[in-house]
C-alpha cells in the first residue's frame, strides 16, 4: 500500500476557505461574520483547528481514491 501524501498548506487553506464560505451561506454554525482570513488573524488557534479538520477531510478523500 502506498503512503498518502499530506496536502500542502495552500491546498488545506483553499479547501478551508470553501468550507468556511459554504458553512456561512448555509448557517451550519452560529452567525459568524468574519472571513476565513479574518479568523486566521484574530483566532489562530481556531484557524489551526479548522484547518486540521479540513486536512483530515482531504486525507480521507485521498484514501478513498486509492481504495479498489
Amino acid at each position: 500500500m502506498t503512503e498518502l501524501i499530506r496536502p500542502a498548506p495552500t491546498e488545506i487553506e483553499a479547501a478551508a476557505r470553501v468550507l468556511h464560505e459554504v458553512g456561512l451561506r448555509h448557517h451550519w454554525w452560529s452567525p459568524y461574520e468574519k472571513t476565513y482570513d479574518e479568523l486566521g488573524a484574530t483566532d489562530p488557534i481556531g484557524k489551526s483547528e479548522f484547518d486540521a479538520i479540513v486536512e483530515a477531510m482531504l486525507l480521507a478523500a485521498a484514501k478513498a481514491r486509492k481504495q479498489p
